[in-house]
């Protein structure tokens, strides 16, 4: 069982955790703290929006099962760990590149003005594809995360299950944000990309009931304090 002083340092590496995530999402030098995040998140502008925050989301839930790898008993397996960074890293630089990516999109509509209807509708239809890709690679993510917070499940003590469980929760919100927006930006196309989104939006229905049947499971043993 964790002391509480272990407690205290585990909740500030908690409340630590998206600042850092952010904060590795760094292109050219740049970094973003998670209060200027949010600040743009909220301003009256077209991004970063849903794409960024669902990305960040993903970050967030692989760091989070970064910090219980690290407090389970036993070294922590090296290459889940390690790919645990690689996926925070990747997720992180996801969110960047969405809010680029959309400002794509709003110079193909700023460009096709004055061009004949279908070629207009062509070039933003072009636009929201390729803006598409990104919210699709971070649902790739989100899977890749959850399927080791499940290889985790009977691993960690007790007293960690329910940050695991957390880590796995917060990525599924960030794919479901990923798989939501490509529906959403492409509706009934004919693509790939739809086919996937749609696909990966039941699988991570199922993993995020999977996740909440182990917290049920987990909870009817005994209470944190009678362990």
């Amino acid at each position: 069982m964790r002391s509480p002083r272990s407690a205290k340092r585990q909740a500030a590496s908690v409340c630590a955790i998206f600042v850092w995530a952010i904060g590795r999402a760094d292109i050219d030098s740049e970094r973003v703290s998670m209060e200027e995040f949010l600040l743009k998140l909220s301003a009256r502008t077209p991004a970063p929006g849903g794409g960024a925050a669902g990305a960040y989301s993903v970050a967030v839930g692989a760091s989070l099962c970064q910090m219980v790898l690290r407090f389970a008993p036993g070294p922590p397996g090296e290459v889940s760990l390690a790919l645990l960074v690689n996926l925070t890293d990747r997720a992180a630089r996801l969110a960047k590149e969405d809010e680029a990516s959309y400002e794509a999109v709003l110079s193909a509509f700023r460009s096709s003005k004055g061009m004949d209807p279908k070629d207009a509708a062509e070039v933003k239809k072009r636009a929201f594809i390729d803006a598409s890709e990104i919210p699709s690679l971070s649902v790739s993510v989100a899977l890749e995360v959850c399927e080791i917070v499940m290889s985790q499940v009977n691993r960690v003590s007790p007293h960690l299950i329910g940050d695991l469980i957390a880590a796995g929760l917060i990525a599924v919100a960030g794919g479901l944000v990923g798989a939501e927006l490509v529906l959403a930006n492409l509706g009934d196309i004919e693509s790939e990309l739809v086919y996937r989104a749609q696909s990966n939006l039941e699988e991570l229905l199922r993993v995020q009931s999977a996740l909440l049947r182990v917290l049920g499971d987990k909870r009817s043993i005994a209470p944190l304090w009678d362990i």
